[in-house]
């Protein structure tokens, strides 16, 4: 095949691949699983899904061996079955076991069969992490029905749409919720036809929901989840709905960062798939972990990686439902955490703690102890290299002996797709190797695979993915695409990078994160970079203001800069790399940090919104500024 591939060869060889017989297929892996390990040579052709270099990382036995074929609530009550006594959920001094956990996940499933819920029904889940989040999804799934994990700032339409296009008549909704959007939900409830309304108090599973008094509410529809759980009291359970491929278990939602957030239905593989993945490839979340959910569970990353996955194998997951980033810090070290999953805003409530006088003393005698946080991976918003040597710096300050791990995904793929790992040193802007059962390449306009180190639109294909968008056909005909060859079926991501020859995957930015400047197209996240390499930039954001003009949202280190003279270096940078004055931002906006929306990720469209407190500093000329950085 030699060292490279024209696009003519690429597409007859992976022809070829196609006709291969399952035994040949076999042969073919494993002969690229020993070149991978070093064990013989093999000559590379260039192209991330053939050479497929990352597969050294994991222990593929454990990934690729038979699967179960189990439904989600099965695999929880199969792998659990001799753990029974290990403490499940830890929600504000309640510490629910197993035993627990199964005894409250069939009640629930009763009250649902009482109130109409079969195999196939929805069921919507309006829920921030607390236990009857998680018991819900195995309530549904033990009936084959499906829980719609909706956000509580979904808009109104689209939730109503979805409500109604499988006949949901039970929306499950927490108190705080409801009480911050009467209006709203009470609307939701009558145009969709929601026939009841369980109102499940925040605290209801907590030491302290025992002792708080029960809310009235004037809506008739109103039930609260104690007294929903009571009306299945008396109800038989039939046996549990078995497997069934491709079989929807839950909808999940997207961010919402890039437009309204769109319903993604996954399966029973799905779910159970990514737990496997997740310990192939080198993460511990066994009986004896103590995992944090912050993340909301709307997302498949709220709901299966730090949800479902830690209780497939057995570990405790600790759950809070309050998104602020101190808060989060401190029960990391607070409640001994061993395994934690977080943006880069959620995390840095630990500098907030470390500055505080408080924060110090409490870790000085060890009040906080962050010396059994082991794993961090970070992901969700764009974090530069930067970000990972400052938490590095601040995790060992603070006793912690975990590194700060990019991860990689979306909700379309089932959560992550991509991970790094302690024992690798990762290159800057990586966001590690794919996950076993993973495949990812860049691909141009086209859909044509493009070789190493060539950026392009991210392309991924997954064990572990959505099978459809939930209610957006017009939707599934854009994100599915097939390998040319091959017919593997890929999915657009719409993030901009490119993979490397050792198989590690450099994130960029998202393809829609774009400026028109006198005509010409160019990637924000281009211009971004040249700010967060200098040794000054802390932190920034670069888009078109509703000025109208090229816009640089910056955090500086030290807050005594020269700001005029300093952007005046940074305009000079950003001509030096591109020798075009579009790409210089003229509208500038000084900030101490960045706001965070409620999914915990970075809210750009308030940062967007925002028409006050920018300067306006012009460009000069290239030639007078060469002075001011000598």
């Amino acid at each position: 095949m030699g060292d490279s591939m024209n696009r003519e060869d690429l597409i007859s060889y992976k022809e070829k691949l196609s006709k291969l017989s399952l035994e040949e297929n076999k042969k073919r892996e494993k002969y690229l699983m020993d070149m991978a390990r070093g064990k013989i040579a093999g000559p590379q052709v260039g192209y991330p899904t053939i050479d497929m270099p990352w597969m050294h990382v994991y222990d593929e036995e454990i990934y690729f061996s038979e699967k179960p074929k189990e439904t989600v609530v099965e695999a929880l009550f199969n792998n659990n079955k001799d753990n029974l006594d290990t403490v499940a959920l830890n929600y504000f001094g309640n510490k629910i076991t197993y035993r627990q956990f199964e005894i409250n996940i069939l009640d629930l499933a009763r009250s649902f069969k009482h109130n109409g819920v079969g195999n196939n029904s929805y069921v919507g889940v309006c829920l921030a992490g607390i236990p009857e989040a998680m018991a819900s999804i195995y309530s549904l799934n033990y009936l084959g029905a499906v829980g719609m994990f909706m956000a509580p700032y979904q808009d109104e339409e689209n939730m109503i749409k979805d409500l109604k296009k499988n006949g949901t008549k039970v929306l499950f909704m927490m108190d705080l919720f409801y009480e911050k959007g009467k209006e709203k939900f009470d609307r939701v409830v009558e145009k969709a036809g929601i026939e009841k309304l369980v109102i499940v108090p925040t605290l209801n599973s907590s030491i302290i929901g025992k002792f708080l008094k029960k809310k009235k509410y004037k809506n008739k529809k109103i039930v609260t989840y104690n007294d929903f759980i009571k009306e299945g009291k008396d109800e038989v359970l039939d046996e549990m709905v078995g497997y069934e491929k491709d079989k929807p278990a839950a909808v999940v939602y997207s961010s919402g960062t890039t437009g309204i957030l769109k319903g993604v239905l996954l399966s029973n593989d799905s779910i159970n798939n990514i737990s496997r993945a997740y310990t192939a490839f080198g993460f511990d979340l066994s009986r004896g972990q103590s995992i944090y959910q912050a993340i909301p569970v709307w997302s498949s990353t709220g709901l299966v990686a730090v949800g479902t996955i830690p209780l497939f194998f057995g570990a405790t997951l600790f759950e809070n439902p309050k998104f602020d980033p101190v808060v989060f810090c401190k029960n990391l070290g607070a409640h001994d955490i061993n395994w934690g999953v977080g943006t880069t805003e959620l995390l840095n409530g630990l500098e907030k703690i470390e500055k505080s006088k408080i924060g110090k003393f409490k870790i000085k005698h060890r009040k906080l102890r962050y010396n059994k946080l082991h794993t961090v991976l970070i992901g969700g918003t764009f974090s530069s290299p930067k970000d990972k040597k400052r938490l590095n710096n601040l995790f060992k300050r603070i006793g912690c002996p975990a590194k700060a791990n990019s991860g990689y995904g979306t909700c379309e793929n089932g959560s992550t797709v991509t991970a790094e790992l302690n024992k690798y040193d990762y290159p800057d802007y990586s966001i590690g190797h794919p996950i076993p059962g993973v495949k990812i390449m860049a691909i141009d306009e086209n859909d044509n695979e493009l070789p190493y180190n060539v950026r392009g639109q991210l392309a991924v294909k997954t064990d572990c993915g959505m099978l459809r968008y939930y209610n957006r056909d017009d939707l599934n005909k854009k994100i599915f695409f097939k390998d040319k060859g091959s017919n593997i079926l890929f999915k657009h991501t719409g993030d901009i990078g490119y993979v490397r020859p050792d198989g590690i995957v450099i994130y960029e930015g998202r393809g829609n994160d774009t400026s028109v400047i006198n005509g010409e197209t160019l990637y924000n996240f281009d211009v971004k970079k040249v700010f967060l390499d200098d040794k000054d930039v802390e932190d920034a954001e670069v888009f078109i203001n509703p000025n109208g003009n090229l816009c640089a949202n910056i955090v500086f280190f030290d807050k005594e800069l020269d700001i005029n003279e300093k952007i005046k270096e940074l305009q000079s940078k950003i001509y030096e790399k591109f020798n075009n004055k579009n790409y210089i931002p003229t509208d500038y906006k000084i900030r101490d940090s960045f706001p965070m929306a409620s999914s915990t990720k970075r809210d750009y469209a308030k940062i967007k919104a925002e028409k006050d407190g920018y300067i306006n500093i012009p460009y000069e000329s290239h030639k007078t500024l060469k002075k001011i950085i000598k």
